[in-house]
Order: structure tokens, then C-alpha cells, then sequence
């Protein structure tokens, strides 16, 4: 009676048939593979207990970002539906009703993934926010167990480095605004531009490339970000409305590192956000969050793409 109801669903298509999609959802030891909470912190507790593919098979864990709680299979309809009792006590506490539905699609499967969670009644404020972000969470999963369950692996390892000091630099970029599930192709382009300008001497090299993050808004599925050149030293360059210019000064930032693919990139921003939460730093006022391209996608194997994250605080 004390506690408001949010909904939400994702859904995959996945290149594998049903009974092998099927027995990696039903088996805990599985999900520390493609969890999207356990990979933002894989040293945390798990305790898993009773049989695999089996009613009353279960998992606790107890992490120290992640929080804590445990989900246990309730319910199985073979190679067709699977459903969680998932039990939240950290943050706070809270009952949701899980579930996974399989059906074939042409020579695979589509996984719809699926939550009837409650938020406490004096946070009724986060309950739409709520419903975008565990779909945000959803998504992230949804894509690693289609990797998983179709190569046997997932590209993507995240790295907590902390605070860290790092120097001024300046930079000459393409602000965008777009859809959050387009930033991909469109950052490419952005980047792809820059390149041109770099190659008709508008801008010139780069000492690296980032990105800053202004705005993430999963409730509308927009984002507000600016593609970038960076500079040690202020650049020469021709003028050029299209480019955003500007210096960023010394600074402190938590700083969390990815390796593997961009399409997995979530993974590391959602670990530095529990991060920067759980530490409770404030965000700086005058620097938004950022990426720093540490290596070139074309020069190294996909999962050795180094990517580092910075949360500027005060």
C-alpha cells in the first residue's frame, strides 16, 4: 500500500534457436556473463543455489554499488516463458515480478524481457524515470545475451580507475542533439566530418578525440552530446560555423575505463554513474561528462577498443 507500480519491457531477436537462448536465461552461473548490473561490478558476492533450469533456483547478491537482493525462478513453461521473484533491499526495498517470453522468429528466437516493479510512494517523482532506466538496464542485457548466446562471448570489460586529476585542454567539435538509440551512426558521422575538415586544413590533427555528454534524457530517448577534436595547446583554425570551440581547465574526475565494443559503451556509463552515486561527489558545474578515444577502432582487435570515461566533480 505503500509502494507505486512501473512496467517496462525490452525485446531482442536473437540468432540461436529456443532451447539454447532458453537454458542460458535459466541458469544463474550464465547471467554473470551478460547481467547488466554484475558487469558494473564483477567482484561483487553472487551466491547462487539450487539446480539450473529448475523452479527454486536462485541468486543473491550483495555488492557494494549494485546493492543488494536476490531473484529466484518461480515459474517455468518449457521453451516458452520463465518467471522471477526478484526482491531488492538496497537501495531500498522492493518486490517486482519478472518475466521472459521465447518465440520463434524465422531461424532464432525473440526474448521479450519484461518487469512489474514498485517504487516506494515517497519517490513516486522517479516512477517514469524508473521504467526508462531498468529499460535502459534491459536493453544493455538484452544485447550482451544476444553476443553471448551467438559468439560465446561478450566484448565488453569495465574498469573502475577513481579519482583522478587531469589537465586542461582545449577542443574544436560538433554539437548534436538526437535520438539516444541513433548517437552511434551519428557520432560516426560526426567524426567522419571532422576528418574531412581535418583534411581540407580547416582543423587541424588532433592530439585525441572525445566526446562530452551534456544530456541524457532515457525517459524521451534524447541525448545532447559534441563530437570533438582535442588539443594540448589552442588550435590554429579556420573559421567555421559549425564548429563548437572551447577550453576545458584542470580538474579532478572519476574516471571509469571500457574495453571492448562501443555498441557496449552503456555498460561503462552506467558503472560510473553507481560510482559517482555511491561515492557522492558532485557533478562540476562548468564541465560535462566525457569519453576519451584512447585507440583507434581501425588499428586494434574490437575487444582491445580502449575507451575512458570522465565524471568531472567539485
Amino acid at each position: 500500500m505503500f509502494d507505486l507500480p512501473f512496467t517496462t519491457e525490452r525485446t531482442i531477436i536473437i540468432n540461436k534457436p529456443i532451447h539454447d537462448v532458453f537454458a542460458l536465461v535459466s541458469d544463474f552461473k550464465a547471467w554473470r556473463v551478460w547481467s547488466p548490473w554484475l558487469c558494473q561490478e564483477p567482484e561483487c558476492p553472487v551466491d547462487i543455489t539450487g539446480t539450473a533450469h529448475t523452479v527454486g533456483h536462485a541468486q543473491a547478491w550483495n555488492g557494494t554499488r549494485i546493492g543488494q537482493g536476490d531473484m529466484c525462478l518461480s515459474a517455468i513453461e518449457p521453451n516458452q516463458r520463465l518467471e522471477y521473484a526478484l526482491t531488492f533491499i538496497q537501495p531500498w526495498k522492493s518486490k517486482s515480478h519478472v518475466t521472459f517470453d521465447f518465440t520463434p522468429e524465422n531461424d532464432g528466437t525473440k526474448v521479450v524481457w519484461s518487469m512489474q516493479g514498485t517504487v516506494p510512494i515517497f519517490l513516486f517523482f522517479l516512477r517514469k524515470m524508473m521504467s526508462a532506466y531498468v529499460g535502459h538496464d534491459y536493453a544493455r542485457g538484452l544485447n550482451m545475451l544476444k553476443e553471448y548466446a551467438e559468439t560465446g562471448h561478450v566484448l565488453s570489460r569495465v574498469d573502475v580507475k577513481g579519482d583522478v586529476e587531469r589537465a586542461g585542454f582545449h577542443y574544436l567539435g560538433l554539437h548534436r542533439t538526437c535520438a539516444i538509440v541513433d548517437i552511434g551512426p551519428q557520432m560516426q558521422a560526426d567524426f567522419k566530418m571532422l576528418s574531412e575538415l581535418q583534411t581540407q586544413q580547416i582543423v587541424p590533427a588532433p592530439d585525441f578525440h572525445l566526446s562530452f555528454s551534456h544530456q541524457f534524457n532515457f525517459t524521451k530517448g534524447r541525448c545532447e552530446y559534441t563530437a570533438a577534436y582535442g588539443y594540448e595547446n589552442p588550435p590554429e583554425h579556420q573559421p567555421d560555423a559549425r564548429l563548437l570551440t572551447g577550453k576545458v581547465t584542470q580538474h579532478h574526475a572519476q574516471q571509469v575505463d571500457h574495453f571492448g565494443a562501443y555498441r557496449h559503451l552503456g555498460n561503462a556509463w552506467s558503472t560510473l554513474m553507481g560510482y559517482q552515486k555511491h561515492t557522492r561527489k558532485k557533478p562540476a558545474k562548468r564541465i560535462p561528462k566525457y569519453e576519451v578515444y584512447a585507440t583507434h577502432p581501425d588499428q586494434c582487435a574490437e575487444e582491445d577498443i580502449h575507451t575512458q570515461l570522465y565524471a568531472p566533480f567539485r
